[in-house]
C-alpha cells in the first residue's frame, strides 16, 4: 500500500505512531500481509512503479516478494538490539562459558541444535547481552532472516490487548508467520497467565516443528517457574538448560576493565579489584557502581583513587540498609514469589508459600534489627519458636538446594543488598 502523505514529518509521524495499527488493518481485511510505503506529495518513492504504470501495479492481487516482510521486520528489530551487546563484547569465565558457547552455536546454526535454548541465572548476569549478540550474529551470518525479540511481559501484554480488539490473527502471524528466530528475554513473567501461556504453547509448538529457533531467558530453572503449565514447562526444556552463575572476582576485574577502557575511564586495577570485592552477584550492579563513582570523579574533578571507591561504596550499601524495614522485605519477597503478602501471612503449608515465607523471615532477622516475636507477629501471630524452625529449615534449604540460594540473592539484588 502506497501512503501520500505532505512531508516527511506526517512520514515519520505515521510510521512512529500508526504504522502497526496499519498493518494489522490491512491483515485483518486482507488475511496477507501488505506492505507499506510512504510517499512525499509530488514525489514518488524511487522503488515505486513509474506513474504510468500504478494502474496496472495496483490491480494485480496484492502480493509481495519473500523478502520484503523480512527486511521490514529486520529493521524494526535491529532498533531494538543494543550495538555493544555482542560475541565481541562478553566476558567469558569458567560461570557463562557453556552458555556463551551454546548461543554461538545458536548463531551459527539457527534451528540445528540446542533448541530451544533456554538461559537462567541472577539479575544482571548477562542473559540479554547473550540474547542480543545472537541477534547481532544472525543478521550478520544471514541478513535476511526474521528475528523476533522480545520480553515476556511486553508479550503478555501483546496477547491481552490483541484479545481485547480482536486482533489475535494478526498476533498469531507475527510471532508465527514472520519469525524464523525468537528470542524470549525473562519469560518467567508468563507465570500466572494462562491465556498468555497457551498463546505461546501454540505458538511454541508451531516455530519449533517449523525448525525455527527459540531461545529463552529466565531468573529461574524451568522446574522452579511457579504457575507454569506443566506442557509448557516441558517445552522449555526439550532443547538445552544452561546456567549462568555469578562471575568470580578475576572475570569481574577484567569486566570493569574493559568497561573502562571502552569509555575511556582512568581505572586502575587496585580500584577495579576493590569494586569487585565489594559488589560480588551482579554484573550490573557491579558496573553501576564504577559508573557512580567515575562520575563523581569527574564532577568533582579529583582523581578515581581507592579512598574515593570506598567513600561512596559505603555510601551505598549504608543508604541501601537503612530504608530496609519487615514490611518492605515482606512486599519484595511476595512479589518475586508471585504471591500476595497476605499469602505470607496466611497458614497456608504449601511449599509455593511456605518456602516464601521462610525466606523473608529470614531477609527481615538478616537485615532488620527485628526480633523473632517482632517477626512472628508479623506473619500470622507466630510464635518465636515456629520463626525458629522456618529459619532453621531455610538455612538447610540453602545448602542443598541451588534454585533456593538463587532465589535469596536475587531478592536481596532487588532489595538494592
Amino acid at each position: 500500500m502506497l501512503l501520500e502523505v505532505p512531508d516527511e514529518f506526517f512520514a515519520r509521524w505515521i510510521r512512529d505512531n500508526y504504522l502497526e495499527l496499519i498493518k494489522d488493518a490491512l491483515w485483518d481485511t486482507t488475511r496477507q500481509p501488505i506492505g507499506v510505503k510512504f510517499s512525499i506529495r509530488g514525489e514518488l518513492p524511487t522503488d515505486e512503479p513509474a506513474p504510468q504504470d500504478l494502474a496496472t501495479a495496483l490491480a494485480i492481487p496484492p502480493t509481495l516478494p519473500s523478502t520484503a516482510p523480512r527486511a521490514t521486520h529486520a529493521a524494526s528489530d535491529a532498533d531494538r538490539m543494543v550495538p555493544r551487546f555482542t560475541f565481541d563484547n562478553y566476558i567469558v569465565g569458567a560461570s557463562n562459558e557453556v552458555a556463551h558457547s551454546a548461543c554461538e552455536f545458536v548463531a551459527a546454526n539457527p534451528g540445528a541444535a540446542y533448541n530451544p535454548l533456554f538461559l537462567y541465572g541472577g539479575v544482571g548476569m548477562g542473559k540479554t547481552h547473550l540474547l542480543h549478540a545472537i541477534a547481532h550474529e544472525l543478521r550478520r551470518r544471514q541478513p535476511g532472516l526474521r528475528i523476533l525479540y522480545n520480553f515476556g511481559e511486553s508479550y503478555v501484554n501483546e496477547v491481552m490487548t490483541a484479545m481485547k480488539n480482536g486482533r489475535l490473527d494478526a498476533l498469531r502471524y507475527q510471532y508465527r508467520g514472520q519469525c524464523d528466530v525468537l528470542l524470549m528475554d525473562d519469560v518467567h513473567y508468563l507465570a500466572g497467565k494462562d491465556f498468555a501461556q497457551e498463546e505461546f504453547f501454540h505458538t511454541f509448538n508451531e516455530l519449533y516443528n517449523g525448525g525455527k529457533q527459540i531461545v529463552f531467558t529466565s531468573d529461574q530453572v524451568p522446574s522452579s517457574i511457579p504457575k507454569v503449565s506443566e506442557r509448557l514447562r516441558s517445552r522449555f526444556e526439550w532443547g538445552l538448560v544452561v546456567d549462568i552463575a555469578p562471575p568470580d572476582e578475576e572475570m569481574r576485574v577484567r569486566i570493569l576493565l574493559r568497561k573502562a577502557v571502552r569509555e575511556d575511564i582512568p581505572l586502575t586495577e587496585e580500584v577495579a579489584r576493590y569494586l569487585a570485592q565489594r559488589f560480588p552477584t551482579s554484573v550490573r550492579e557491579l558496573e553501576g557502581a564504577l559508573n557512580r563513582v567515575a562520575a563523581h570523579s569527574l564532577i568533582r574533578k579529583v582523581p578515581l583513587t581507592g579512598d574515593l571507591a570506598r567513600r561512596l561504596t559505603e555510601q551505598i550499601v549504608s543508604d541501601r540498609r537503612g530504608r530496609l524495614t519487615p514490611d518492605l522485605i515482606l512486599k519484595v519477597v511476595a512479589e518475586y514469589c508471585q504471591l500476595q503478602p497476605g499469602d505470607l501471612k496466611s497458614p497456608r503449608r504449601h511449599r509455593a508459600v511456605s518456602t516464601p515465607r521462610q525466606i523473608a523471615m529470614y531477609l527481615i532477622r538478616r537485615h532488620t534489627t527485628a526480633s523473632l516475636p517482632t517477626i512472628g507477629a508479623l506473619f500470622g501471630g507466630r510464635s518465636h519458636s515456629t520463626v525458629l524452625t522456618a529459619l532453621a529449615h531455610l538455612e538447610g534449604l540453602l545448602k542443598k538446594e541451588p534454585a533456593t540460594e538463587r532465589a535469596v540473592r536475587d531478592i536481596e539484588r532487588q532489595l538494592g543488598l
